[in-house]
């Protein structure tokens, strides 16, 4: 609880006064008396209930002047977000072994599922691509729902290939029409353009064009990384070390078009670093100050002050404020 007129709170120094006029009240005509023996003993607390019902009520005014107010809850308006589509290879050697938990699908996957764990107010999409591209989560707010369909991306469901182009036209098919201010393409791929009808750098200049940034996160190498061929006799794992293709340069050259930033991870660790990287360069702007909703708690102290007075009024009644002298 606050008061919004605390310098009401000075009327206190005229308790005292209050004090001195409600005990004394009544003592204006005086009685001597030669034998103080007939006097009744000092009087009860009783008949000294109505001046200090009177006194409260009084504190209670004051206290309701001062204008007590007690938080009944706090606004805080929304964020203005930005708008981010993820692109994600889902190529073959998306399987190789190189990266952890399992290899370079699934370390993918984790580290966007903790990106999306830290969103508030970002509006988020997902378009994954091999040898065509798709979209697999529309612009949203849901994040459980996003993750849920995140999860669901495998390797292998479409015809291989790595169409790096088809699937940036693709996200921003999806954030030409936006009104957020801050635009993003984060695209993973661990290869080298093959595949598609779109060239990647067109792709980048049309998001140049529109105010779109591209981050471009290279996962892996071009050296030799162990990849799954398939099980043995006993039903293990086997694998055989292999040469992936990858085009750093032309990764590079779509950020540089489009204002964005190239990264290059050979490591989970690494991956997670350029996310948490791309997160600060694109941080959402910070909530307005919060609004703070008051409850007015002036009328409570006002009826329990008329309360108070209207009791003392009954036990001026019922209680004479000094004893009689027995006769």
């Amino acid at each position: 609880m606050k008061l919004l007129s605390p310098f009401f709170l000075i009327l206190f120094v005229l308790l005292p006064f209050a004090f001195i006029v409600m005990f004394k009240r009544g003592t204006g005509v005086s009685v001597l008396f030669s034998n103080y023996d007939n006097l009744r003993k000092p009087a009860s607390l009783k008949y000294f209930l109505t001046p200090l019902f009177d006194i409260a009520a009084l504190i209670l005014a004051i206290i309701a002047l001062a204008r007590p107010v007690a938080l009944e809850r706090e606004i805080s308006p929304p964020v203005e977000g930005k708008d981010i589509m993820l692109v994600l290879d889902v190529s073959g050697s998306m399987e190789a072994l190189d990266f952890k938990p399992r290899n370079r699908m699934e370390a993918a996957k984790k580290v966007i599922e903790d990106f999306v764990d830290t969103r508030k107010s970002d509006r988020l999409g997902l378009v994954f691509f091999a040898r065509d591209s798709f979209l697999q989560v529309p612009l949203t707010t849901d994040y459980d729902m996003f993750k849920e369909l995140m999860s669901r991306l495998e390797t292998g469901v479409i015809e291989d290939g790595t169409a790096i182009g088809n699937g940036i036209a693709l996200a921003l098919s999806r954030l030409q029409h936006s009104n957020a201010k801050s635009r993003v393409i984060i695209l993973l791929t661990d290869g080298d353009n093959n595949a598609g009808n779109v060239s990647p750098l067109t792709a980048a200049k049309i998001a140049a064009s529109k105010g779109i940034k591209i981050y471009p996160v290279l996962i892996g190498t071009d050296e030799l990384v162990p990849f799954p061929t398939g099980k043995d006799i006993f039903g293990r794992d086997t694998f055989s070390k292999v040469h992936i293709k990858t085009d750093p340069d032309l990764l590079k050259e779509i950020a540089e078009i489009s204002g964005g930033k190239f990264y290059q991870s050979i490591s989970t660790e690494e991956l997670e670093k350029a996310f948490s990287d791309i997160d600060k360069l694109e941080k959402s702007s910070l909530p307005a100050r919060s609004i703070k909703i008051y409850k007015e708690q002036a009328p409570r102290f006002i009826l329990f002050a008329l309360l108070l007075i209207s009791l003392a009024r009954i036990l001026s009644l019922i209680f004479r404020v000094y004893p009689e002298v027995e006769r």
